[in-house]
């Protein structure tokens, strides 16, 4: 044999134990993978779950205090009619609504588009420096 064979490892097939210890952790490490998928979603459900059960509390909770608002200030009302009331809050409660068009909506959008803006800056400057160069010049070609 010579001094480079020598020093190569031997191939990974070679050196693995044949009692099959390797094909089980393998299969033990892909299982773990599964459960920790498993697990994580499990987490995500539970998490969309309780959001609903807020969602749910506070709705009962924002009908108590409105009922207990009303009963002190004398009005008259009704759980439907405070269940509509709310229905229509909520409802409107995240609805996009532009803001009024003025200098401070244009710095805005100015500001979102900058490097757009910058980048045509510099094409156009490039465009006309090359103009010029070419056509303009005293060291024009043409």
């Amino acid at each position: 044999m010579s001094t480079s064979q020598q020093q190569q490892a031997p191939p990974v097939s070679q050196t693995a134990p044949s009692s099959g210890t390797q094909d089980a952790a393998q299969l033990s490490i892909q299982e773990m993978l599964r459960v920790m998928d498993v697990a994580r979603e499990m987490r995500k459900s539970r998490e969309k779950a309780e959001e609903v059960l807020q969602r749910a509390d506070f709705r009962a909770q924002l009908r108590d205090k409105l009922m207990r608002s009303a009963q002190l200030s004398g009005d008259r009302v009704t759980e439907a009619e405070i269940d509509a009331a709310i229905q229509v809050y909520l409802a409107d409660r995240h609805r996009f609504q532009p803001p009024e068009f003025g200098f401070r909506v244009v710095v805005a959008n100015l500001w979102v588009r900058r490097r757009a803006i910058l980048g045509w800056t510099i094409a156009t400057a490039a465009t006309a420096a090359t103009v010029w160069g070419l056509f303009f010049s005293t060291f024009s070609p043409f």
